[in-house]
């Protein structure tokens, strides 16, 4: 298949880059591997990450067209694993225990590959999300995760009886617990002011949407675009995603002409799948005075699924070139692996 090519970066459009650190194996270089029939591996190589030498922006050399990612959202992984695990029940002593006896079926009998590895990543997930109380525990997680990668089924279960009285409630902005968070809705307030209208883009499952919309603040969802996030699609039990919203929360496929500016619009992990970040974000301010991103560290790499990696460096960049301040600093999500930016 023919990649889009990129010989500009996408938000400062120099020409100036180094190859980053390639991405890393995942549930979407493994499904996109197999639909494209290639292996991971050479996709991994072919979509190198780059990273900008005037903005400090990570992208993808080549990219998917619009047909692929829609497949990619729509088809191949129409679900998005994320959004619906957030506040789900999954986070548990019995749904791990029970999937410690599945994995260990699955080793023995050498079953469904794609099971498998789908499984350990579940497991790995859980024992991500427990809270770091003390050393001994991150040290029993350590040994926990190591365990499922080196397929020791006797070692995980001693681990698992180690930390089970710690599967009681998930760490904050971990995969089971999403960002509903009243520290971070304190934070963003104490930027913007008040908030009386809110809207979340992307995902309906794991923002502050409902709790905004609980305290009498109007509230707004933007479903994502098809090409560039899930929605389309993604469903349970034959309920779409965001037909688990509030009835009286206004849902928009695009971002509506309004006489007044919302207050704030939360984007959070949308702003890496988006090919043109200042036009996005530029459309935004029209109709937002602030805008909150959560985006994920880019140390380890920018992995297939996302088209850019974003650092404190590259979101200062555009925010100068939209005309906006940056705000951050928000340490609780700092420390799992993300980063927290508000612009107005």
């Amino acid at each position: 298949m023919k990649f889009l090519e990129l010989k500009n970066c996408p938000v400062c459009k120099s020409t100036n880059y180094k190859v980053f650190k390639y991405g890393y194996q995942n549930l979407y270089s493994e499904q996109i591997a197999l639909k494209l029939n290639i292996s991971e591996k050479v996709l991994i190589k072919k979509l190198k990450n780059l990273k900008c030498g005037k903005c400090g922006l990570i992208y993808k050399s080549k990219w998917f067209d619009e047909k692929i990612l829609k497949t990619l959202f729509n088809k191949i992984i129409s679900v998005h694993p994320k959004g619906w695990d957030a506040n789900s029940k999954k986070f548990s002593q019995d749904f791990f225990k029970k999937n410690i006896n599945l994995l260990g079926i699955l080793l023995k009998y050498k079953s469904n590959r794609l099971q498998l590895n789908k499984l350990k990543r579940e497991l790995t997930s859980i024992i991500d999300s427990i809270k770091e109380k003390d050393s001994k525990i991150k040290i029993l997680k350590f040994k926990a995760v190591k365990s499922i990668e080196n397929n020791d089924i006797k070692s995980l279960k001693k681990n698992f009886h180690l930390l089970k009285e710690n599967f009681k409630d998930p760490e904050d902005f971990k995969r089971f617990k999403g960002f509903n968070s009243s520290r971070l809705n304190s934070f963003i307030q104490d930027l913007t002011g008040e908030i009386k209208t809110y809207t979340e883009v992307g995902c309906p499952l794991w923002g502050s949407i409902e709790n905004f919309n609980k305290a009498g603040v109007e509230c707004n969802f933007i479903k994502g675009k098809p090409h560039e996030f899930w929605g389309l699609n993604c469903k349970k039990n034959n309920i779409l995603c965001h037909q688990k919203l509030s009835k009286n929360i206004k849902k928009f496929s695009s971002f509506p002409i309004k006489k007044k500016k919302v207050d704030y619009t939360a984007i959070y992990l949308y702003l890496d799948h988006v090919l043109d970040p200042y036009k996005f974000l530029k459309k935004i301010f029209n109709f937002s005075r602030s805008v909150g991103l959560i985006l994920e560290h880019s140390k380890s790499g920018v992995p297939v699924q996302h088209f850019t990696g974003w650092s404190a460096q590259s979101v200062k960049y555009l925010a100068k070139k939209l005309n906006k301040k940056v705000y951050s600093g928000f340490d609780p999500l700092n420390n799992t692996g993300k980063d927290f930016y508000l612009l107005k």
